[in-house]
């Protein structure tokens, strides 16, 4: 009896000590994994950084925000505004009346061609490239249709009109800075298009 009490003290006392153990030893692997999701968590934030700076550089480059936009508000604010009503007259001048007034559209679309250029110089300086290159030759496309110049034209200035930078021009992303001047080059050139052709109807 005395021996079967003691051999069952000894399975108890081992059975605690492999516990004891087990809780103290880190499973095979384990530690492996962690380092391997640190790992992972760190190459993700430097990507994510090397991205960022590329965005930066990128800005700097393509659409460096001019130091002088806040003493050129007045003028970023009625280039804004014209750009809008010069677009409702253009839409207005092709889908209403018997005859479409090509007059009336090649003024508004000149019209927006100023003040997209003057709203260039009021948000961004001049870039490295334009500065070392100057400006690009226009690329010849296939000709388009009136119809499709105001769409196009439409869309790209409805994307430059609602751009974040409007929202608050002391802090401005790079990310946001190219893309606004994206969309206001191609304001630009489609303005030019679209004179250019309303001028060839008349």
């Amino acid at each position: 009896m005395k021996k079967i009490v003691i051999s069952i003290m000894f399975i108890v006392i081992a059975a605690m000590f492999s516990i004891v153990f087990a809780q103290r030893e880190t499973p095979a692997g384990a530690g492996d994994k962690n380092l391997g999701a640190d790992d992972l968590k760190t190459r993700s934030i430097e990507i994510d950084r090397i991205k960022q700076e590329a965005l930066k550089s990128d800005a700097a480059d393509f659409a460096p925000i001019n130091t002088a936009m806040k003493s050129k508000f007045p003028q970023i604010k009625e280039d804004y505004e014209s750009i809008q009503i010069s677009e409702a007259a253009i839409i207005k001048a092709y889908t209403t009346g018997k005859t479409i007034d090509y007059s009336l559209i090649e003024t508004s679309a000149n019209s927006i061609n100023r003040n997209a250029k003057r709203l260039d110089e009021n948000l961004f300086a001049v870039s490295k490239t334009e500065r070392n290159e100057g400006k690009k030759p226009k690329k010849e496309g296939k000709p388009k249709k009136t119809r499709d110049i105001i769409i196009e034209l439409d869309n790209a200035i409805g994307d430059f009109l609602s751009s974040k930078i409007f929202g608050n021009i002391k802090l401005i992303e790079a990310e946001v800075a190219i893309k606004t001047r994206t969309d206001l080059q191609r304001v630009m050139q489609l303005s030019e298009e679209l004179a250019n052709e309303a001028k060839k109807m008349k």
